[in-house]
């Protein structure tokens, strides 16, 4: 019975929707899902409130919040002609639900549960925000991007892939539910799950069971651990490696464990690509970390640079956090704090944008301003020297007269660092500061850098 009542309601509050599709001009989302999939669908100036729940993208966090936990009148005085919400709201909260249905407001409730399901779930969406095309488009590009994956996956012989056990809760544990969202991506990145005879924790769920004794039945196949991280995860790598009796699963013994943000793994939105690809960079670092084509002399500006060391280094993207996170999450800028998604000139729907905010984040790359990175700006060897500096920990360096560089200077110590080092020369005992950079320069001096610490 309550099954019967779930689908019938939300038949109900879908049948009510349709007859206004593509004239909702106020729309408030209460799942964050939702809200980044609008925001790709071009719907900015519609969207007049969200949930407690969001990160992305950035101008999501300057919208009105809006919670099903609060009183429904907070929405119902907001006016909209149309709040979408998840299964979830409707079998929690069901007085919340007919409070806004008895009130005229037009309440529809989607959520994919599998990656089959997210194409439509899109076209959903835009066939009732009069958007069809761009969740047409979205599909195409989204579809163009998994391709480009499936194409480097496909590159990786047989005997090199990489068993996986993929943590959704570390309690019990508990793993990704077979046919989910996290688990289609790992197969298209090219991981085979240890866990496909996990049960699934109830119809519908992206969660499933797996006891701490059968994970450890797979302990000497599983190469990579890897765990999401999110609200109902708060798992830290020491946790995992400290686990009683983890010290026998052959990717711990061989610090193969690894933390991925459950949101760009688990929402089915455009940002799933980059966690495909996150996973793929995880499991396959050589395949998926290529940087051969800046393997030249031409010059190389910010943005490359960053993607670079970002690739050589196989550095986590920094994703942002959730809104309550927001404001701990910064840097200093000698003009003020830089929040991710403050970047002016860099495309925030882009790959750009995760080098840009990555090399922010880990500091390799200096801002003069919060709100710009500079991206087509050409790299010095002052800067090349001073990245270098900041991601690795150099054996201490001899002191040298250097010509144009000033002793006892901050700078000094960058130069010194990579010159005694071996990583970067002098000439006539001059450094060059100023002198722009070449791609090729910049690969060999990381490799250099990463093979003296060892890594």
């Amino acid at each position: 019975m309550k099954r019967f009542l779930v689908v019938f309601l939300f038949f109900v509050l879908f049948f009510d929707a349709v007859a206004y599709a593509g004239q909702y001009n106020r729309i408030i989302s209460l799942y964050a899902a939702h809200t980044e999939n609008l925001f790709s669908l071009g719907l900015n100036k519609q969207i007049i409130g969200v949930s407690t729940s969001e990160a992305f993208p950035p101008q999501a966090l300057r919208k009105p919040v809006f919670s099903y936990r609060e009183d429904p009148e907070k929405i119902i005085s907001a006016g909209p002609d149309l709040v979408l919400i998840r299964p979830f709201i409707q079998r929690r909260h069901p007085s919340f639900v007919k409070k806004l249905k008895d009130a005229g407001i037009n309440l529809v409730s989607l959520q994919p549960n599998t990656f089959s399901q997210m194409f439509s779930y899109w076209l959903e969406l835009g066939r009732l925000t009069g958007r069809v095309e761009q969740a047409k488009a979205m599909i195409k590009r989204f579809k163009t991007g998994a391709k480009k994956i499936r194409g480097i996956v496909s590159k990786i012989p047989k005997s090199e892939r990489k068993r996986v056990f993929f943590e959704s809760i570390h309690r019990g544990p508990k793993t990704v539910a077979p046919m989910s969202i996290a688990h289609t991506a790992l197969e298209i990145a090219g991981g085979i799950d240890v866990a496909t005879d996990a049960v699934v924790a109830k119809k519908g769920s992206n969660i499933a069971y797996y006891s701490k004794e059968k994970l450890l039945s797979h302990a000497d196949e599983i190469d990579v651990y890897i765990a999401q991280r999110g609200a109902m995860n708060h798992v830290k790598l020491r946790k995992i490696y400290e686990e009683s009796g983890y010290g026998a699963i052959k990717a711990v013994r061989e610090h193969q464990v690894y933390i991925i943000d459950e949101k760009i793994v688990s929402r089915p939105t455009m940002r799933l690509l980059y966690g495909i690809e996150e996973l793929g960079r995880i499991m396959y670092p050589r395949y998926f970390n290529d940087v051969s084509k800046y393997d030249n002399d031409k010059p190389i500006n910010r943005i490359q640079f960053a993607e670079i060391v970002v690739k050589l280094t196989n550095m986590r993207y920094k994703t942002p956090g959730y809104r309550r996170y927001w404001r701990r999450d910064y840097i200093t800028t000698p003009g003020g704090r830089h929040f991710y998604g403050y970047f002016k000139d860099v495309n925030y729907d882009s790959h750009e944008y995760l080098y840009a905010e990555t090399a922010a984040y880990h500091s390799f790359i200096p801002l003069d301003s919060p709100y710009y990175f500079y991206p087509k700006k050409p790299v010095t060897r002052k800067e090349l020297a001073y990245a270098i500096f900041v991601l690795f920990d150099l054996p201490e360096g001899k002191q040298f007269p250097i010509k144009d560089v000033v002793e006892g200077s901050p700078f000094y110590s960058h130069v010194e660092a990579v010159v005694s080092n071996g990583i970067m020369k002098l000439k006539n005992a001059r450094f060059y500061p100023n002198r722009v950079v070449s791609g090729r320069e910049v690969i060999r001096c990381v490799r250099k850098a990463m093979g003296i610490v060892g890594r």
